[in-house]
């Protein structure tokens, strides 16, 4: 896990008391600033992914490429908007809220996302349905 130092506190204590300390860590630091831990598994970045701009999210894709082992995955979990960028709503709106906030934030579609990850380095990349009208899974692999 690796997240905001004071949810690495918690994750940890939560992973110590289900009794998987030896298989898994937390990490504290900044996803967007701060380097991931290697030898990682799985990378999940999930249900933020109308606040950053492409350019970050680009940027943290290709550090959790870097920091996955061989045929680890990744899977960017969030409020997408449908390929002709014509719904759904909620992605939208958020994406809006984020425009009038002035925030780098802005609604990406499925097929941006798939294209973050391609141009990472990922295979077998493909966008899959997570919450209907709402969250959508775009996973992929890192080469062997």
């Amino acid at each position: 896990v690796f997240d905001l130092p004071s949810v690495a506190v918690v994750a940890r204590e939560y992973i110590a008391r289900e009794g998987f300390s030896e298989r898994i860590s937390a990490t504290g630091g900044d996803f967007t600033a701060d380097a991931f831990p290697r030898g990682a598994d799985v990378a999940i970045l999930a249900s933020n992914l109308p606040q950053y701009s492409p350019q970050l999210i680009r940027k943290v894709v290709a550090k959790a490429f870097d920091a996955l082992v061989g045929g680890g995955e990744m899977h960017v979990i969030g409020e997408m908007l449908d390929d002709d960028r014509s719904g759904p709503l909620g992605p939208a709106l958020w994406a809006l809220n984020e425009a009038i906030y002035k925030s780098t934030g802005v609604a990406h579609s499925r097929a941006d996302t798939v294209g973050y990850l391609r141009e990472a380095g990922f295979i077998e990349v493909g966008a899959h349905e997570f919450i209907r009208g709402s969250l959508v899974r775009v996973s992929g692999v890192k080469p062997r």
